[in-house]
């Protein structure tokens, strides 16, 4: 194997290069960002800190995720111009934004945690407690944090079951790409102080799902309103007050770890485990393969 063929293959740059030209662009982007806004928001470092020690909040929330959004739409507008491909054929094409996909995935989203809840409320480890807002406050800051959650869902899949999901598809195939994007998915949340190894799990199986979806559906619109709505339901809906703050509940847990999920959610519960397959198993019935669909539409 000569130099060139070590970097250059039949479909152009191997994947594992692009992928790690990917990365640098997206961390080079995110700390570009920041450092361009320091002189203009001296808080700004002190704001980024406090959501990662938490409670989080949806000012905070909207602000990093504003941050990360444009990084990867700079990185992957930059990747499909060396590749001279599409943007679209990294998962999110225009053509169906917003549309029937995304509000069907925010129904799985809302009902999938509404599911863990319900186990958590009759085995007595959950009490939703009174309302933490009132008046206006209900729709002003249900409406920021939907914003800050869709953020999050556009941030994470595009960059996860889109272009790190295509580009290892690129290379091994679809499933053993999903395997191994969901890996990296899972591990990369262990840079949150608040998970811990059963949450690492949950987010494996997470990003496993979201590559269910994007097989079956063939792009990515479907799995940001999933992935949006899960996030809403967790730090708006039904969020204890140690991990969000300006949610609709004062909800509380009490009873062990694997049934409540502690502060990750209750999606590393037993709990959240039993409905993840549940959630498999009929995503699967509602949406039986289409060979075609293995990678996003082009």
């Amino acid at each position: 194997m000569n130099l060139k063929s070590a970097f250059i293959g039949a479909n152009g740059i191997r994947a594992g290069w692009r992928l790690l030209i990917f990365a640098a662009v997206l961390v080079a982007c995110q700390i570009g960002i920041v450092a361009a806004l320091r002189p203009l928001w001296p808080s700004l470092l002190a704001l980024l800190r406090a959501i990662q020690k938490g409670p989080l909040t949806a000012q905070g929330l909207i602000t990093m995720e504003i941050i990360y959004v444009t990084s990867v739409a700079v990185a992957v507008t930059l990747m499909s111009r060396i590749e001279r491909r599409p943007i679209r054929q990294y998962g999110l094409p225009g053509k169906g934004a917003f549309g029937k996909r995304f509000w069907e995935g925010a129904l799985w989203g809302l009902s999938m945690v509404a599911a863990m809840i319900l186990l958590q409320r009759l085995e007595g480890v959950f009490t939703f407690g009174t309302l933490a807002l009132h008046g206006t406050q209900i729709g002003k800051l249900g409406l920021l944090w939907a914003f800050g959650t869709l953020l999050v869902g556009i941030y994470e899949e595009l960059t996860f079951r889109g272009y790190v999901q295509f580009t290892l598809a690129s290379g091994i195939g679809f499933w053993p790409a999903a395997v191994a994007s969901s890996v990296i998915f899972g591990v990369i949340h262990m840079a949150d102080l608040f998970y811990d190894w059963p949450g690492v799990i949950s987010a494996a199986l997470f990003g496993l799902l979201f590559c269910l979806v994007l097989q079956r559906t063939g792009d990515l619109w479907l799995a940001v309103g999933f992935h949006a709505a899960v996030d809403f339901a967790e730090t708006y809906l039904f969020a204890s007050p140690t991990s969000s703050s300006g949610h609709l509940f004062n909800c509380t847990l009490h009873g062990s770890r694997w049934l409540t999920g502690g502060t990750v959610g209750p999606e590393s519960s037993l709990n959240g485990w039993i409905v993840f397959v549940i959630v498999f198993w009929l995503f699967g019935k509602i949406h039986p393969s289409k060979p075609a669909n293995t990678t996003p539409a082009g």
